[in-house]
């Protein structure tokens, strides 16, 4: 085994572990589990498990990072449902396993750090120019829905590997000095890195990220709000970063005033006037207290469903009682786009539309004017066409936004019920399908889901001591690193903690891998050199 090792460049080996890992994260799953596998080989083949051990004890974050592991494990007690919680406890291996390998493995140094950081933004840039690829039809790949245009992970994960590169351009444009290993003129990379903030930052709104471009946001403002009470200065300075903060809350403003607020105004309906039959002579249904609209056109008024169901199945292939390509009903989807259209929902309604109408409504577009709509247009209108759907009291299934209001409804009643020791590590699925059946939730049942909050998630599973433990776990380690922590980690931190808000992060393989690796490669970063050689 020794005349083995003394051939194998253990440091070099790890360090390539972790750059794979990094350049992995946004491109391949594959080769995630290749890099993981890497570290781990490389670590037993480097032997001198006594010194190794030795290094875990005495490594109070390594310890601290390892053990939420140990808050799933003591969940036991009480789980009922011990398939899923053997289940659960398989995917949290990494909240184990990761920590440790990585606090007793040779230290990495600053330098080592960054260049991991470099690799990880050049890989994200790279996924988004691939994403760029398949929106701009170079593929041949037909989109229906935007999500689509990130089919290496999930376009959430892709969002928030955006935000922790975007953080990473930043840090080196301030400290272009920290990439000497690259030969490149130090304002040719500083344009480049400008650039690639420019492109990421639009990929955000093409994507049509709300969790994505929300966390940008949040960090915009928490760093001029930093820049203005916390660092020293000039008043002149604190100005300019107030100005800032006030023009972009301005242009944001008025980007919603004059492209979406047009469309939510309302008409003004004489409900003694409107017509009571077709001009084919078929009754008019007018659901007068049905507020919701299209471009301020009501959608109750004018629906003769009949006369509808015949127009269109002799106008398209995709019959009327079927779903469009969105896996939404064709005839909800039709009736919308009349309505935007301010045409009435009969068979004279039916005759007006275009081919092009048509192929739009058979792809699931609601509204003849989201073509024509740039993604942030498109994505802002799609919210408040959610919020109207949820205040109306439509089923929210299949809308992302609206449907964690359901969700997070179910998990605070779970919370109610088990406020102390929460429901167990095995039997959250089943905790949460037993409140909707009870709730009679409007949500489908393939829409049921978990929380889509972190922080709700840990307590409905572990009640309120252990969500309290899960934020010292989340707040701890960078107190006890005391100062020494790349700068670089408090963006990722704050990305982490936004995201957690809409996502159970930790509860999925690739949520987990993005959260553990960046903890444990900035919390676990060392300048001294760990002695596992004796």
């Amino acid at each position: 085994m020794k005349k083995l090792l003394q051939y194998i460049p253990s440091k070099e080996l790890y360090f390539f572990g972790l750059l794979l890992f990094a350049a992995s994260l946004p491109l391949s799953k594959f080769t995630i589990s290749l890099a993981q596998f890497i570290i781990a080989g490389n670590w037993v083949l480097e032997g001198h498990f006594k010194s190794k051990w030795d290094l875990i004890k005495h490594n109070k974050v390594a310890l601290l990072l390892m053990s939420l592991y140990a808050i799933h494990l003591i969940g036991l007690w009480n789980t009922s449902n011990f398939d899923y919680a053997l289940h659960d406890l398989k995917t949290k291996v990494p909240l184990l396993v990761f920590p440790f390998l990585m606090a007793t493995s040779k230290a990495l140094d600053r330098k080592q750090v960054n260049k991991i950081l470099f690799l990880l933004c050049l890989a994200t840039l790279v996924s988004t120019l691939i994403s760029l690829a398949i929106y701009a039809g170079f593929t041949g790949k037909e989109i229906t829905d935007i999500r689509q245009i990130s089919p290496l992970i999930s376009h959430i994960r892709l969002a928030l590997l955006v935000c922790v590169a975007i953080a990473i351009a930043f840090y080196f444009y301030h400290r272009i000095s920290q990439v000497p290993w690259l030969k490149v003129q130090a304002k040719t990379l500083k344009i480049l890195l400008i650039l690639s903030v420019v492109w990421m930052i639009l990929f955000l709104i093409i994507l049509e990220s709300l969790t994505g471009l929300f966390v940008l946001m949040a960090g915009f403002f928490v760093f001029c709000l930093y820049k203005m009470l916390i660092e020293k200065g000039l008043f002149s300075q604190k100005i300019k970063y107030a100005l800032i903060v006030l023009a972009a809350l301005s242009i944001g403003y008025l980007i919603v005033y004059f492209s979406i607020k047009p469309m939510m105004v309302k008409d003004e309906v004489n409900i003694s006037t409107l017509p009571k039959t077709t001009k084919n002579g078929n009754a008019y249904t007018h659901f007068v207290k049905e507020k919701f609209t299209e471009n301020g056109h009501f959608y109750g008024l004018y629906q003769c469903a009949p006369e509808l169901k015949k127009a269109w199945n002799t106008r398209s292939t995709l019959a009327y009682d079927s779903l469009d390509e969105k896996e939404q009903l064709v005839n909800f989807t039709l009736m919308r786009y009349l309505t935007s259209k301010n045409l009435p929902k009969d068979s004279i309604g039916v005759a007006q539309l275009t081919l092009q109408d048509i192929n739009h409504i058979e792809n699931g577009i609601p509204n003849y004017k989201i073509p024509q709509m740039n993604p942030l247009e498109s994505r802002a209108y799609q919210v408040y066409c959610e919020y109207q759907s949820f205040t109306e009291g439509y089923n929210s299934s299949g809308h992302s936004l609206t449907m964690r209001l359901h969700y997070w409804q179910a998990a605070v009643l779970i919370i109610k019920d088990h406020f102390f020791t929460g429901v167990g590590t095995g039997d959250l699925e089943d905790a949460f399908q037993s409140k909707y059946v009870e709730i009679n939730s409007p949500l489908e049942l393939p829409w049921r889901h978990r929380a889509h909050n972190q922080y709700l998630t840990m307590m409905v599973a572990f009640g309120i001591f252990g969500v309290a433990y899960f934020m010292f776990w989340l707040f701890a380690p960078a107190y006890f690193k005391k100062g020494k922590l790349h700068p670089v980690y408090f963006a990722f931190l704050f990305i982490l903690l936004i995201s957690m808000l809409f996502e159970d992060t930790l509860e999925t393989q690739a949520g987990l891998s993005f959260a553990v690796f960046f903890s444990s490669l900035f919390l676990l970063e060392d300048g001294e050199v760990r002695n596992i050689n004796s």
